[in-house]
């Protein structure tokens, strides 16, 4: 460190005038580091000035050098004993022009690794100049490199106002920030400097790694500060004597801001509790039948809704409109919105009329206030098309998609960011219907926009880009779409963060493609990722985290571990019971994949039993003509058909026929094949009721025979009795007469023994014949 009579006379001068108009005059006799100048001074407490370094400051020289000062005494006050290993001071500044890139390249990866602990100084904190310049990325890779390194990023003191008033402005200023963190981008003074610096990060560590590292430890920053202030700021206030209420509605927002950055990077308890606090100062100040009072439930209710904890979203969305409705009245914007949000929370809920009925209000009231084709009515027309969408009526979605579309269009212009949303679920439609081609179309008209606008490292442009991902997967293109899904995922991991939701649907889509490609462990290890992510973030009762144990399940269906399946599936199937109830269509996809594990292990009654549940709620909540009741149909019909019962596999195949027909017309191949399906068995059925009838015939025929040579038994026993009776009056000799009517009695016997000998083996060579027709 500087001693006192050292210290610049102004150090708003960078660190590059520092060096010229200090520290090389001070140093010009012996032509030394100034390291060297002060090796053997101590300051007023007798400490020697220089020690052996405990922290390596990393910074840039365009820098005022009063930034990395402050850094280093703001370290220097929590960690008395630190000392630094600062380049201004350690190298010698007369030598340093001459010095070759080996030896700055040695020099710094050496020093780094013995201290242990790097401080990268950023500054100003929406563009930090360090990640622009290669040497400082040299610095970061040869800590990043060392695994006993310490990394961390700090900001000046001054920084912390200023980052926190922009904010406070505008919270999405921190994604902007985010995404400007480029380490490809750097430069340097010398191109065999940038040649040399940049193969090694790609040799080792990599881009991709550097930049989320860096964002990680900036995330943490940018968090850390945000939420020190604004409960610095709203302990100052409470301690005031005087109730100022403009400087209390001054600390709500900052508490509502603050919320916000916190619900972008997913952390949905954080966000609550900063929302709380601005509710509870609202309604201490303005009282709560207020528009802040009322925003802050809205609020709440959203961040309740995505931790999928309905009655708590629907409680406080509910207590925001009366309020809304009291202040502002039933026609009010404002009033709409809240009846969109509570159209969200029904149809997350599974409430799908009433999402619709609070859609509608809220779009009449839009539309008599501003006009049928004002931008406010495009995200209604939006969700009411995602109802549409999930009841598999596209046609009724693709019309408010293409509504939604036109209308962001006309307002904002054909290549605002804005027009990316209603563009990209145009894209999914077109896919759904099986036009591939054309949602590939809208999907790339999305990136373009986005790439131009917000940027390539943004998290909607990821969105596009996993999308993408998928449209590729569903056209057998596996390698492409894990380009666009790994592209997704690494803008995520980057901007993000590690452990944020959307980063979580990355890791899926990526098990997913996996899968596809038959690799099962790797599909296995992005699956748990997701998993792991969605259990930490959202919580064990999450929809998402059920969904995971959903993707977990099939992964281990494909690897045949249908036991695993099966009991990964059921936790998925608990979760979604608890979450949703007992009649949302979630709860009937899981009835119905349990029901095909419990048919592939020919455990047919609980399978039979799982998809009759599943028909129920689709039936229900869907109708008897949507396509998931045909399907279920279909499962049920090859059930009974291996059950034997042909009867009932025929009506439920009538019914996936009949289902399908509406949906994709006679002339489509699958339906073409369920009714040639049912032809044949219609024909196995006639068969066997031939056959059952040939049989009975048969069966009767011998019983009338029976009766018959029974009766003939009866009479030729009763002529023996009566010959018998003779020869006792007659005296005759019983052996030639008593022989003769044995013999006769004899006969009849052996030829009804044989008969029915017969027909049993005719009546056992017919059951064969029939279990033949059965398992065909």
């Amino acid at each position: 460190m500087f001693t006192n009579q050292h210290l610049p006379s102004n150090c708003e001068w960078t660190t590059t005038g520092v060096c010229q108009k200090v520290i090389m005059p001070l140093t010009n006799v012996e032509k030394s580091s100034y390291l060297n100048l002060i090796r053997d001074e101590i300051d007023e407490q007798g400490k020697p000035y220089v020690s052996p370094a405990t922290v390596f400051i990393s910074h840039a020289w365009k820098y005022k050098f009063a930034e990395p000062l402050d850094v280093m005494l703001e370290h220097g006050e929590k960690n008395p004993d630190a000392y630094f290993w600062f380049d201004l001071f350690t190298n010698n500044q007369h030598r340093a022009s001459q010095l070759p890139q080996e030896w700055w390249k040695t020099t710094f990866r050496t020093a780094i690794g013995d201290i242990g602990a790097v401080t990268l100084v950023m500054s100003p904190w929406n563009d930090p100049i360090p990640i622009t310049r290669a040497w400082c990325l040299w610095e970061i890779l040869s800590a990043l490199d060392q695994p006993h390194v310490k990394f961390r990023i700090r900001f000046p003191r001054s920084m912390r106002t200023v980052f926190f008033e922009s904010i406070v402005q505008n919270p999405d200023h921190v994604l902007s920030a985010l995404s400007n963190i480029q380490a490809e981008k750097a430069e340097a003074f010398l191109k065999d400097d940038l040649d040399m610096i940049f193969e090694a990060i790609r040799s080792t560590v990599g881009f991709r790694q550097m930049n989320s590292h860096v964002n990680e430890q900036l995330r943490e920053w940018y968090v850390k500060t945000a939420v020190e202030i604004a409960d610095e700021v709203m302990l100052m206030a409470d301690s005031r004597k005087d109730d100022v209420m403009d400087q209390k509605m001054k600390v709500a927002r900052m508490q509502h801001q603050v919320g916000s950055l916190l619900a972008d990077f997913g952390d949905h308890d954080g966000a609550i509790n900063h929302f709380q606090k601005a509710l509870v100062i609202n309604r201490a100040t303005v009282g709560e039948d207020h528009p802040n009072t009322a925003h802050a439930y809205n609020r709440l209710g959203l961040l309740y809704d995505l931790k999928a904890d309905f009655d708590k979203a629907l409680d406080h969305l509910q207590r925001g409109l009366a309020c809304q409705v009291k202040i502002l009245g039933t026609d009010h914007a404002d009033t709409a919105t809240t009846y969109n949000n509570l159209g969200l929370v029904y149809n997350h809920k599974g409430d799908q009329e009433q999402a619709l009925e609070n859609y509608y209000k809220a779009l009449a009231i839009v539309e008599k206030k501003f006009g049928q084709d004002h931008l406010e009515t495009a995200p209604i027309h939006s969700n009411i098309g995602s109802i549409y969408d999930s009841r598999g009526q596209l046609d009724d979605a693709m019309t408010c998609y293409s509504r939604t579309l036109k209308i962001v269009e006309k307002a904002l212009g054909e290549n605002h960011p804005e027009v990316a949303t209603p563009c990209n679920l145009v894209g999914l439609i077109y896919q759904k219907k099986g036009d591939l081609n054309k949602a590939m179309e809208y999907f790339q008209r999305c990136i373009i926009i986005l790439e131009k606008t917000v940027g390539e490292n943004h998290p909607q442009t990821a969105m596009c880009l996993g999308n993408l991902g998928l449209l590729y997967q569903n056209q057998g293109d596996v390698e492409n779409a894990l380009q666009y899904s790994l592209r997704a995922l690494t803008i995520e991991e980057h901007i993000l963060g590690s452990q944020h939701p959307s980063t979580a649907t990355s890791y899926n889509n990526l098990g997913l493609l996996y899968r596809q490609k038959g690799e099962i462990d790797k599909a296995l290890e992005f699956y748990n990722h997701a998993l792991e992510i969605r259990r930490k973030v959202l919580g064990e009762d999450s929809a998402a985290t059920a969904n995971s144990y959903n993707n977990i399940g099939a992964a281990h269906q494909s690897a045949g571990a249908l036991d695993l399946a099966i009991y990964n599936f059921e936790r998925g199937l608990t979760i979604q019971e608890k979450l949703l109830g007992l009649n949302h269509v979630d709860v009937a996809t899981s009835y119905n994949n349990i029901g095909t594990l419990h048919q592939a292990q020919s455990n047919l009654d609980s399978a039979l039993q799982y998809f009759q549940k599943a028909l129920n709620i689709w039936e229900q909540v869907l109708g008897k003509g949507h396509l998931e009741t045909a399907m279920t149909y279909n499962n049920m019909g090859m059930i009974y058909y291996r059950k034997g019962d042909v009867g009932h596999a025929l009506e439920c195949l009538r019914q996936f026929s009949e289902i399908l027909e509406k949906h994709f017309g006679p002339q489509h191949p699958q339906v073409i094949a369920t009714k040639q399906g049912i032809e044949k068995l219609q024909e196995e059925q006639q068969a066997l009721i031939r056959e059952r009838q040939a049989n009975q015939m048969q069966k009767n025929d011998a019983r009338e025979l029976l009766d018959k040579e029974s009766l003939r038994e009866r009479q030729g026993q009763e002529r023996v009795d009566l010959m018998l009776a003779k020869t006792a009056n007659t005296d005759e000799e019983p052996h030639g007469g008593a022989s003769n009517a044995s013999n006769d009695c004899n006969l009849v016997r052996t030829d009804i023994s044989s008969s029915a000998k017969q027909r049993q083996g005719a009546s056992k060579e017919k059951d064969g014949e029939n279990i033949c027709c059965q398992l065909m």
